[in-house]
């Protein structure tokens, strides 16, 4: 790399070996926790030994940016899969870089993509991103753990600005941001997938698919372009271009143990695929609770989830019901495949705090190709209202009443706030497809079921899928769409043995002063956050005793045999 990085040359350079990938590692429970304030599974680092990364950083500096081994090395900051550290030294005429360690939730697939997505967003728009000086997307190092060396971007983040920016700056600054993500959306995709280079196509994309020259164009000089007015959909994408579109990293596919499970990674050609593939993790998570505490995978979430068990399974048996009603087998205009970055928040948008300009966005990790709807029109996580949520069912399990009346309040407190940065952005980006009353309305519904499909959603607001479903006069539709009688009793034909191994885990967590599963803590704040008319269709979906657990074995058995 010579006695100082180029920033115009050589980036970014992959310093392992990619067909040495290794499998999944077996441990993984090792790097998660229940979060002590939700209950859900968080990503954790289980040591914080910073002395001794700090040498092996140096060590790994010394070996592939010996022009970086001299700097100052100090930990920075974490994120959600990530450990960071700053690297500076007072001769480098202001530069920094950061060295980010992650931890191993989806390994190779994450970092691979990152990369090659940030390149080509690099070359295909304007956006403020940081350059990748070096990267190893292997474990096979001194740390144990994958990482990038990348430029560290100037400005202070947006959440630390934002309470003192004056609205014209606010407004400004988003309408700035409007003309990058307008550069992004832009660019149209014929599959849902994430964005690889194409020396990596044998492992990324399904067997049997075209794979592109083993050139590598992680190491060729830089080639930025800005978007034109050419539609042409999978730009640079394919066999022969320096990208393919393979398989989808994004959390619905790796997050806690569905790193795990089987199934298709993608690239999907439809949405009514990537969906079914969605709705077919969820139904293996569920199958898969781990309600023990001090056990491997525990979250207080499973222990709630697993009080309420055949109840949460029949909403879910609902939602994936309608889901032939609500996701057609061919894909409508809004189902266009876009790149999007979906947290674009107040935590990855940098500014500078003098002129509150845009100077850097951050965090492209699990940035891949998704259907239009899901953009809701590309809105940036902060003018959204995303992270303001219902109640979750562990905190009315708690004691926690539901906060409704706030929710409501929030909300139009926030159209005072964000409203006029809003309308500037929309304006500049405007709509991603033509969208008429019935297509609107089946984008609406397909944002629904693909919120309610993400990761723990259901399992933590399992109440607002129903509550949802009866909005939307889908619930009996749900029940006609192909339940079952055992079904609307809340057990699924292939979930009898799941149940069963459930039973065991209820059982021990009785012993462990939890009480006993039908009684437990969270029953009645369930029924109190549901709505009079659901209360008497719970009762009568949740099977309270062992005999109705045999007996339903026993049918499902006789049915076997027959």
């Amino acid at each position: 790399m010579g006695s100082q990085p180029d920033p115009d040359t050589d980036f970014p350079i992959r310093v392992s070996d990619t067909y040495q990938r290794r499998p999944t590692p077996p441990d993984l429970h090792r790097y998660w926790r229940s979060h002590e304030e939700y209950g859900y599974l968080e990503r954790y680092w289980p040591d914080d030994d910073h002395e001794c990364w700090v040498k092996n950083i140096r060590s790994i500096l010394a070996r592939h940016a010996p022009s970086l081994a001299s700097a100052d090395i100090k930990y920075f900051a974490k994120g959600t899969f990530n450990r960071l550290y700053s690297l500076m030294n007072p001769d480098w005429d202001g530069k920094a870089y950061i060295f980010r360690v992650s931890i191993p939730v989806e390994p190779f697939f994450k970092t691979e993509s990152e990369i090659a997505t940030m390149e080509y967003v690099r070359r295909h728009t304007s956006m403020p991103i940081p350059r990748v000086v070096a990267f190893s997307s292997s474990d096979d190092n001194e740390l144990g753990h994958e990482w990038i060396i990348m430029e560290m971007m100037p400005g202070e983040p947006l959440r630390t600005l934002w309470p003192t920016m004056p609205e014209e700056a606010r407004v400004a600054v988003f309408a700035e941001l409007a003309q990058h993500a307008k550069q992004l959306v832009s660019l149209r995709f014929s599959k849902f997938g994430s964005i690889f280079f194409s020396d990596v196509a044998d492992l990324v994309l399904p067997k049997g698919e075209p794979s592109s020259p083993s050139v590598s164009p992680v190491q060729t000089p830089d080639q930025t372009t800005t978007t034109t007015d050419d539609d042409k959909m999978d730009k640079d994408i394919g066999p022969g271009d320096a990208f393919v579109l393979g398989r989808l990293v994004a959390q619905d596919f790796f997050f806690d143990k569905r790193i795990y499970y089987p199934g298709s990674r993608g690239p999907f050609t439809t949405t009514r695929s990537l969906i079914d593939m969605r709705a077919t993790l969820l139904e293996w998570r569920l199958h898969d609770l781990s309600p023990i505490p001090n056990q491997p995978w525990y979250s207080e979430m499973d222990r709630e989830v697993s009080h309420h068990y055949n109840r949460i399974l029949a909403i879910f048996q609902r939602l994936k019901a309608l889901i032939p009603r609500l996701v057609p087998e061919q894909n409508g205009p809004e189902d266009v495949g876009v790149l999007w970055h979906d947290d674009l928040s107040e935590h990855n948008l940098l500014l500078d705090p003098v002129t509150f300009k845009l100077t850097a966005v951050l965090d492209w990790e699990s940035v891949s190709v998704v259907p239009a709807y899901e953009t809701h029109d590309a809105r940036p996580a902060w003018l959204s209202d995303r992270d303001w949520r219902p109640t979750p069912l562990v905190h009315l399990a708690r004691g926690v009443p539901r906060n409704d009346e706030w929710l409501a309040a929030e909300r139009v407190r926030r159209v005072g706030e964000m409203g006029s940065a809003r309308e500037a952005y929309h304006e500049i980006v405007g709509k991603l497809y033509h969208e008429d009353e019935e297509t609107g309305t089946r984008a609406r519904r397909k944002q629904k079921v693909a919120w309610f499909l993400a990761v723990d959603m259901l399992l933590r607001w399992p109440w607002w899928a129903e509550e949802w479903m009866r909005e939307e006069g889908l619930w009996e539709e749900g029940a006609d769409g192909g339940l079952t009688a055992l079904e609307t009793n809340g057990v699924t034909n292939g979930a009898v043995n799941g149940i069963a191994n459930q039973s065991e885990a209820h059982s021990k967590l009785a012993r462990l002063g939890h009480g006993p599963v039908t009684n437990g803590e969270a029953l009645d704040a369930m029924e109190n956050h549901t709505p009079k008319s659901s209360k008497a269709v719970i009762k009568q979906s949740t099977l309270d005793t062992a005999g109705d657990l045999a007996a339903l074995a026993n049918s499902e058995a006789e049915k076997t045999v027959e």
